[in-house]
């Protein structure tokens, strides 16, 4: 990497004072039982094979002496313990004679490997602990980071999260909440550390201001120096799956806020031959529009110049083959937020401001994760700060108190690329503001996630949801072949004809559609898997176009073998009649049909013997017909005859029978409205007649 390793790195750690500890161990030393000599000759030594070993060793020792003795012996002190002494050593060994070598293992007296830190081999004489010679330190490294088991085929999510941490302890329990892998950190000093200690995650921090903490293994790790960044931008190299991801955390100058000067307050602005009303962070006189002075006071910040230094050395990333982002509180506006849209809003006063830093970065190739879902400032403000922060005092979050001071300056920022797709971003930490000194709700209904755990930062977050598909994924991915089967038209090709298409032998599971073609051209609304071939069509060739398709495989296209289209020659002068039954209801439904007619004849369909007309039909192409007819109420029961009459007056006939209505009267005691027989009128008028003489003998009697 073009960047040198940062000395603060976890993978780079050394303790500084182990060389001052060892010196004043080596007058201090003693021997078990009375003061130590004084250290020996130059002529004693001891020499290490290196000076970093791997949890559990081992460390091969080389001596020589010219104070030999077949009990002289070397062994392992922990750098809390500057003089050696009994049993408050680690492994050892016996180094008999005048030269030589011995293997110590980077393990205690128990056997169990060295925690990761800075220890010394001290040589010492004949059973004793009197310095044979001067000690030599070395350092147990950190045991390799491994992270999570992924399976590089399938594609990994990746959840990204920017947070400032105000300089607070952050617990890390609102970031499982949250639920990143990748956290890039700013304010954060020694937070970086805590925090990835406490998620058991991996880190890169110099102790600065930024810091990137990950789920995944850091393989390499180093700093992009330059002015403008608090400390420069964190790089480190994450391995995700076999994809490695260039990450860079920053934290950019936080004065020169020229931010402030449209709001008619001073950012700090403190390079020469700008107002010295400027300086410091007091309201004032008057707001300053002027945009190209806006953006020379925003220049000087040296912010602009940072984000330069950063598309550079992530263009040498990428062209290495690396996936690119950052994460930064960059304490600047972006420029896709002070535009015509936004001119009158949030204290902007009118002004439209390209500000340089987003820009450069935009101008580098690198997508705004937020505004690449929410691209309208006015709807989606995407405000981090300043934030209403609870259990903190409104003054210690407003520093324009009598302006509407909120602005997004937070950002998650990355390079396109095949294997990387953006899925979604959102807001994290609380959901209100601060506006001229006081809290105040949001001004839209964007998505804010709020923790359950105590927000500790004046700054919101930014969450960003990543899935990673590596070479391996995108290989995996790939859609293979379809078997393509050979389509073939099953029936007679002929004019009147339903023919249907047959697929032929595809991969199984495959589904299809079909367009007909004649002539090689498709036919509209032909795209079903049958197709009954019009008279027009006769003599023309007929195939069928199958396309095939089916998930995991690259859709693909087979045609059928064309076929020339029979015309059908009717069978006239023996045409026939076929009833769907024999018997109908008055009042139901017949179905009809005939062949042997003139093709294009129009047909009357009767029933008599008194005719009742029962519509008409057009004999197809083939010389048929087929139709349903509707047998009239009125119709009486009994046997009637259907007669087909063709357009030259002669008929095709056909017997039926009609039986009555369903519901009609049948002959019996229920049967109204027929002709009383004439016995049955003579005994009504007798029965009425008796009644009558049965009343009158009735009323006698009582009387």
């Amino acid at each position: 990497m073009s960047s040198s390793p940062a000395p603060g790195s976890r993978r780079r750690r050394r303790i500084p004072l182990l060389a001052a500890v060892l010196a004043a161990g080596v007058l201090l030393a003693s021997p078990l039982l009375g003061a130590a000599p004084a250290a020996a000759a130059a002529a004693s030594e001891i020499t290490l094979s290196t000076t970093e070993v791997a949890p559990g060793g081992p460390i091969s020792v080389a001596f020589t002496t010219d104070r030999p003795s077949a009990k002289n012996w070397v062994a392992i002190y922990p750098v809390s313990k500057p003089e050696p002494c009994d049993a408050c050593g680690m492994a050892w060994a016996y180094a008999p004679g005048a030269s030589g070598s011995v293997q110590l293992p980077a393990k205690d007296r128990s056997g169990n490997p060295l925690p990761a830190g800075d220890y010394r081999v001290e040589y010492l004489y004949d059973d004793g602990y009197t310095r044979v010679s001067e000690p030599v330190a070395f350092t147990v490294a950190e045991a390799p980071y491994e992270g999570p088991a992924v399976d590089p085929t399938k594609p990994i999510a990746l959840s990204v999260v920017q947070l400032n941490l105000w300089g607070k302890t952050t617990d890390a329990t609102m970031l499982t909440e949250i639920g990143a892998d990748l956290i890039f950190v700013e304010e954060a000093q020694s937070g970086a550390a805590a925090i990835a200690r406490d998620l058991g995650f991996d880190y890169h921090s110099t102790g600065g201001s930024a810091g990137v903490i990950s789920r995944y293994p850091i393989v390499d790790a180093g700093v992009v120096t330059v002015p403008g960044t608090q400390g420069g931008w964190m790089k480190a190299i994450v391995q995700v799956g076999d994809t490695q991801i260039a990450a860079y955390g920053g934290h950019l100058e936080y004065r020169y806020y020229a931010t402030y000067l449209p709001r008619g307050y001073a950012g700090d602005v403190l390079a020469a031959g700008f107002p010295t009303e400027w300086r410091g962070w007091n309201k004032l006189s008057a707001p300053v529009t002027d945009v190209p002075q806006i953006l020379a006071a925003n220049e000087a910040s040296g912010r602009p110049a940072a984000a330069s230094a950063l598309t550079a050395d992530m263009a040498s990333e990428r062209a290495a083959g690396r996936l690119t982002m950052m994460g930064a509180d960059m304490n600047e506006p972006s420029a896709l937020d002070w535009t015509e849209a936004t001119a009158n809003l949030y204290d902007h006063n009118g002004v439209v401001a390209p500000w340089q830093t987003t820009s450069i970065l935009r101008d580098g190739g690198l997508v705004d994760a937020y505004r690449a879902k929410y691209p309208d400032p006015v709807t989606h403000p995407g405000f981090t700060w300043p934030a209403d922060t609870p259990n903190v005092s409104v003054s210690q979050l407003a520093w324009a108190p009598e302006a509407d001071e909120r602005d997004r300056i937070d950002y998650i920022f990355f390079a396109p690329d095949e294997r990387l797709t953006l899925e979604s971003t959102r807001i994290v930490g609380p959901k209100g503001d601060i506006v001229r000194g006081a809290r105040a709700l949001p001004v839209s209904d964007e998505e804010i996630f709020t923790p359950q755990t105590l927000w500790t930062s004046d700054h919101k977050g930014l969450q960003a949801e990543f899935v990673v598909c590596g070479e391996a994924c995108l290989a995996a991915a790939e859609p293979g072949d379809l078997v393509v089967g050979t389509p073939s038209i099953a029936g007679a090709a002929t004019v009147g004809a339903t023919v249907a298409a047959q697929p032929g032998e595809w991969t199984t599971g495959t589904a299809f559609t079909y367009q007909w073609l004649v002539d090689g051209e498709a036919v509209d609304g032909a795209t079903s898997a049958e197709f009954t071939i019009p008279a027009a069509l006769a003599g023309r060739a007929l195939s069928v176009r199958v396309s095939g398709s089916l998930d995991g495989y690259l859709p693909a296209q087979a045609t059928s073998a064309a076929v020339t289209i029979a015309a059908s020659e009717p069978e006239t002068g023996n045409p026939t009649v076929v009833l769907g039954s024999q018997t109908v209801a008055a009042g139901g439904s017949l179905r009809v049909s005939g062949t042997g007619f003139a093709a294009g004849a129009q047909l009357r369909l009767e029933l008599h013997s008194t005719p009742v007309s029962l519509g008409a039909v057009t004999v197809s192409a083939a010389g048929g017909f087929a139709t349903t007819v509707r047998i009239p109420a009125s119709v009486s029961a009994g046997a009637h005859t259907l007669v087909v009459i063709l357009p030259d007056g002669s008929q095709v006939q056909a017997a039926v029978t009609v039986t009555a209505a369903q519901g009609a009267a049948t002959d019996g005691l229920a049967q109204t409205g027929g002709e009383l027989p004439l016995v049955t009128i003579w005994v009504a008028l007798a029965a009425l007649g008796l009644g009558a003489v049965l009343l009158v003998r009735r009323r006698l009697r009582r009387q």
